[in-house]
């Protein structure tokens, strides 16, 4: 999984790549390039994993993680920086998430009026083109193969016509989710790597004077829709850059109730229609991330492939019960663990232990 960082120059998108990875990469001294993105692994914050690694005391903890990525902005009519446009462009639609940043803070370095519903549309209207042009070159093929006597011409047909609402739906500059209604047209749409249908949130980046307050901030811009999450990227990657046992003293000092960059992990991670489930024992503690829907077999694949291909059953116990219980040995006296077949479709907090053929 990898989620890429877009938003206009100057609206906190470094910032908040820093934020987010802990300050692994040093960006000040090696800005983001469109031919040299920034990256990191950045790990989906989960206390019950915490809590596992500490009750079975093993030195293995494997969390969750995805890669972000940080790029210039895009500056949507800079003719002088074209190439670097669609450079970014193809980053972005090579994406399995956005995370696109609006600013929000006022400031004497960045140039223009402070609006970022504004920004947005602009950010939506380049995303919509993108998209568009894609939509109308497959339209022109389809048209030319549904004339000639082909095999799967019903199916040119049928696919002819979705093209056909998905090119309405753009030119009123709505984005396809509001077209795709089934499989068909989702498949349809699979490899267009169309970004106004990629998993997104918003990120509101306010000022330090609103850091205390930056949900305040974000109910002024109720268009802006959801997911959204409000923060002072600025702050916070000046935080995740402090050693961890100075940090509790920093926030309060700021006048922070929390921090928010963890709030926008999961909000990414959750966007993605991901779950996690765990896998847990003397020699590791591990969290597992699945498309929320998954069977068990093709869960264990996460594990290993062999696991899932010589799939017998599926032992389970939800981390609340396995909590309450204080352990695996009591949560089975107590009647908490249950066996699952192939059909068993994996819950997020399961902690499952596989039975497999070898």
């Amino acid at each position: 999984m990898n989620v890429v960082i877009t938003g206009l120059p100057f609206s906190g998108k470094t910032c908040l790549f820093d934020a987010v990875s802990q300050g692994v990469v040093n960006s000040a001294e090696n800005p983001a390039r469109a031919d040299h993105p920034n990256a990191a692994m950045v790990e989906v914050p989960d206390p019950r994993l915490d809590w596992l690694s500490e009750h079975y005391q093993t030195k293995k903890r494997t969390p969750v993680q995805i890669e972000w990525i940080d790029l210039p902005g895009l500056a949507p009519g800079r003719s002088d920086l074209a190439s670097q446009n669609t450079a970014v462009m193809e980053y972005l639609r090579r994406a399995d998430a956005l995370v696109c940043v609006l600013r929000a803070f006022e400031s004497s370095r960045v140039p223009g009026k402070v609006d970022p519903a504004a920004d947005a549309s602009h950010m939506h209207g380049e995303f919509v083109l993108s998209d568009l042009s894609v939509t109308l070159n497959r339209i022109e093929k389809v048209e030319k193969q549904v004339t000639k006597p082909v095999p799967d011409r019903e199916a040119l047909k049928k696919e002819l016509e979705f093209l056909g609402r998905c090119r309405e739906s753009l030119e009123a500059e709505r984005p396809l989710t509001e077209v795709v209604r089934n499989d068909f047209e989702r498949n349809i749409l699979k490899g267009f790597a169309s970004l106004t249908l990629k998993p997104s949130l918003t990120v509101l980046n306010v000022g330090e004077d609103a850091a205390g307050n930056p949900d305040e901030v974000a109910a002024k811009f109720p268009a802006l829709g959801q997911p959204k999450v409000a923060l002072c990227a600025s702050l916070e990657a000046e935080i995740a850059r402090l050693p961890r046992e100075e940090r509790a003293t920093f926030i309060k000092d700021m006048g922070l109730d929390r921090l928010r960059a963890p709030e926008v992990i999961l909000s990414v991670y959750n966007a993605l229609n991901r779950i996690t489930y765990f896998t847990a024992g003397e020699k590791e503690v591990a969290s597992r991330s699945i498309v929320r829907g998954t069977c068990a077999p093709e869960s264990a694949a996460e594990v290993h492939t062999d696991i899932a291909k010589g799939f017998i059953r599926a032992e389970i116990v939800t981390y609340e019960d396995f909590k309450r219980s204080g352990g695996l040995k009591q949560a089975k006296a107590d009647g908490h663990m249950r066996n699952e077949g192939r059909d068993y479709v994996v819950q997020d907090g399961d902690i499952v232990l596989f039975h497999f053929s070898r």
